[in-house]
């Protein structure tokens, strides 16, 4: 893969009211070190504050690392609950993050990641949730339109 990287990121909570995903689409910088996938990408905000992101991704274990007006280490590891603190500007919440699912799938451009997993709010189930990851070099995509295009 290609160090420039478009990123999709499609998360969804289902035992809320609104079932709606949150979706994100933004472009970062990969690497691979040790065997492990390293995407970076910067989120901003509704405030137009910036965050800076690190997914940290192996076969078994995800790492979420988000440093700004919020910030958190959040681990993602099958058949085991991970506790962290959410910072953010009002407080600290201590959530529980219990992974009962990770799909990791990798072609030489391309990569697909699915979690599910329950999350937990200072104790207190809250609800159990999905994310889509979905990583392409830059020029893939680029590559990709253009071939249609023929």
């Amino acid at each position: 893969m290609k160090k420039e990287v478009i990123i999709n990121i499609s998360g969804l909570q289902l035992d809320v009211s609104s079932e709606e995903p949150i979706e994100l689409m933004t472009t970062g910088n990969y690497y691979l070190k040790n065997g492990k996938h390293y995407i970076m990408y910067d989120e901003l905000t509704d405030d137009s504050q910036i965050v800076k992101n690190r997914l940290k991704i192996s076969p078994k274990i995800v790492e979420v690392t988000k440093k700004g007006a919020s910030s958190s280490h959040m681990v993602f590891e099958r058949g085991k609950e991970n506790l962290t603190y959410y910072d953010t500007p009002f407080g600290s919440l201590l959530l529980g993050i219990n992974t009962s699912k990770i799909d990791l799938e990798e072609t030489e451009d391309k990569m697909a990641l699915h979690i599910d997993y329950g999350l937990s709010i200072n104790s207190d189930h809250v609800s159990d949730c999905s994310i889509d990851v979905s990583i392409a070099s830059k020029n893939t995509e680029n590559q990709d339109s253009a071939d249609c295009a023929k």
